[in-house]
């Protein structure tokens, strides 16, 4: 009787272990770039309604997120409440890998010191590439 509780036991485990490796697949994004995409800067009037709704919802905390439409992909980063004014979010790489594109943003001032009371800004950036199937990676 013991034995053979010990037995099914056993083969319990052997078969969850086995479905658990079986089930699962890791895909690392791999970073060697095929080329650099080509994109553009897009300011509210240029993007889908959706999307502008979607980026006025997160604007108050850091975000980023990807939009898709039948033609295209837009990439917006944002980068949550600031307490000034002269910031800027640019876009340093853009690029697509053999299964992922990868993006990096940098928010910059332009230098002009407008710190003020009570004034918040939300700077982020939405960009427009050719619609690719693969996933997106932020750095």
């Amino acid at each position: 009787m013991k034995r053979r509780r010990y037995i099914f036991i056993l083969v319990t485990m052997v078969v969850f272990f086995l479905a658990a490796l079986t089930g699962c697949k890791v895909e690392e994004a791999k970073e060697k770039k095929i080329k650099d995409l080509e994109y553009t800067v897009c300011d509210e009037s240029k993007l889908p309604d959706e999307l502008v709704n979607l980026i006025n919802e997160k604007k108050k905390e850091p975000f980023k997120l990807t939009y898709r439409t039948k033609d295209y992909l837009y990439i917006v980063v944002g980068y949550g409440a600031q307490d000034r004014t002269d910031l800027n979010v640019i876009m340093t790489e853009l690029y697509l890998t053999e299964n992922a594109i990868f993006v990096d943003t940098d928010l910059t001032s332009t230098g002009s010191a407008t710190l003020k009371d009570n004034l918040v800004s939300y700077p982020w950036i939405a960009v427009k590439c050719e619609l690719y199937d693969v996933q997106v990676n932020f750095k």
